[in-house]
């Protein structure tokens, strides 16, 4: 469980270096630049591609083991899938915070992209046409992961239901339990004693 929470933990940095990673192919129109700033984009897309399609697989692979495995380790999924279901925002707000994150990534990116080439500090800057072509991308890759992050966790919230949804009553016949055999008290009128004689008449 402890791999389960890791995982979720990228859930904040993941989404935003991908976006922002879209935002950067819109402004080289090149996964692999070819000037020296850009070397190490060698290892960091595949990463950060790799990483997006492993925790995709691994919430699926989840799902579908909570789905399909016995009562017990469907609460113990659930428990952890659960916490960052339910922190699920608006569509709209999680969207813009998505954007606004990817754009100071990508520029704090291109800001030590620019220092490393040039020997000093560049803050990263954009041409007008740069800025309208980043913003449009980011904001339609912001929207997409959204939409992916909301469905995903729609499917946890249809999983949670299914995990604490009670268990049928049991409708069979049962029976009073039988009483434990044990002395009875005897009645007084069995045996004639007890019982106090009528007054006698004058």
């Amino acid at each position: 469980m402890r791999s389960i929470r890791g995982v979720g933990g990228l859930r904040h940095l993941l989404p935003v270096a991908l976006i922002a990673l879209a935002g950067h192919l819109a402004l080289y129109r090149t996964f692999t630049p070819s000037d020296s700033g850009h070397a190490y984009f060698t290892w960091y897309e595949p990463v950060v591609a790799g990483l997006s399609v492993v925790s995709i697989a691994t919430l699926a692979a989840l799902l579908l083991a909570a789905w399909a495995g016995d009562e017990r380790r469907r609460r113990r999924i659930v428990a952890v899938l659960l916490p960052a279901a339910r922190q699920r925002l608006p569509f709209s707000v999680r969207a813009t915070r998505l954007a606004l994150a990817s754009v100071a990534f990508l520029v704090c990116q291109e800001t030590l992209e620019r220092s490393l080439s040039e020997g000093r500090l560049a803050p990263g800057a954009f041409a007008p046409s740069q800025l309208l072509l980043l913003l449009g991308v980011v904001a339609v890759a912001a929207a997409l992961v959204a939409f992916v992050e909301r469905s995903c966790s729609g499917l946890v919230a249809l999983v949670a239901r299914t995990a604490v949804r009670r268990p049928r009553a049991d409708r069979s016949v049962r029976f009073p339990a039988t009483r434990q055999a044990g002395a009875r008290r005897r009645n007084p009128l069995a045996d004639l004693r007890g019982l106090r004689a009528p007054p006698l008449t004058a």
